[in-house]
């Protein structure tokens, strides 16, 4: 149970929790679906004076295309990821992704903004948002910026939303035409988080590749793979990336999971398979 008093705030508009994350700041926490805010208030580990809720601005809840990306509001929940016709369409590694998240009552209160915001090194999302070149919107009662995702995750839980900010919203570019993408989880138990995790895009022509592991580090890590897969996939290519990938992982942590040493073995082997699951998507 949680046993500290805190106040409890529902702004049914953006500009108004702004101004309540601005008046209140490092006093305040943000209750998005509550997957992750709520257990760490319980144990104690967060202990806000304020939450402030975001579940009623309905504005933030939405699936856009926008010509060469698909804008996604922060508040909408994983199952609507996993779901949606435009992102299943022109993001099938970010619906897959969604897909493996949590169990059905996680999917359908937690969302893609709380998850991101959370910045959990072994999350979901990380390595498909590297690979597909995702950027964030971080806005603030004083204004907004946008934020690549390379440049977003900058620690163990951390990302660049600074104090009186928050991230409203998510472009991620439609894949290029004929891509080939994948994304795969290695798990021990339905629902749980990927103890390593992997996400590639390969353009049509092998023009340019990309793989990203997540569960091996602070935050997920990407490798440029281009160069391996010049002349396509084989046997001597799939050995570079991973041992990219290996190399890419040297920061991976130890837990009751498995250690170092296995995070970055599975690193080699989650690399290669994820990349001749996305080359078997070219078209």
């Amino acid at each position: 149970m949680i046993s500290e008093e805190f106040e409890f705030r529902a702004p049914t508009k953006l500009a108004e929790a702004l101004s309540l994350l601005e008046r209140y700041g490092d006093d305040a926490k943000i209750l998005a679906g509550g997957m992750s805010l709520v257990p760490m208030m319980t144990l104690g580990l967060v202990r806000p004076k304020t939450v402030i809720s975001f579940n009623h601005i309905t504005d933030l809840n939405f699936v856009i295309d926008a010509k060469d990306v698909i804008r996604i509001g922060a508040m909408t929940r994983h199952d609507t990821v996993a779901h949606h016709d435009l992102i299943k369409k022109h993001l099938p590694l970010l619906a897959t992704a969604a897909v493996g998240i949590g169990d059905v009552q996680v999917r359908h209160r937690g969302t893609i903004g709380g998850s991101l915001a959370h910045a959990d090194p072994a999350a979901d999302y990380p390595p498909v948002m590297l690979v597909a070149g995702a950027q964030f919107r971080i806005q603030s009662a004083k204004g907004d910026r946008m934020v690549k995702a390379a440049e977003f995750f900058t620690g163990l839980m951390q990302t660049a939303v600074g104090a009186g900010e928050v991230l409203s919203e998510i472009h991620v570019p439609k894949l290029p035409a004929g891509a080939g993408s994948a994304y795969l989880r290695l798990h021990r138990v339905e629902g749980s988080f990927p103890i390593v995790n992997a996400a590639a895009v390969i353009e049509k022509g092998f023009k340019s590749a990309r793989v990203a592991i997540g569960g091996v580090g602070e935050s997920a890590v990407m490798i440029d793979v281009t160069k391996h897969l010049s002349k396509g996939v084989s046997d001597q290519s799939l050995r570079a990336i991973s041992d990219a990938a290996y190399d890419a992982s040297g920061d991976a942590y130890g837990d009751l999971n498995g250690d170092t040493e296995y995070r970055r073995a599975m690193a080699r082997v989650y690399a290669q398979r994820v990349i001749k699951a996305a080359a078997a998507q070219i078209r």
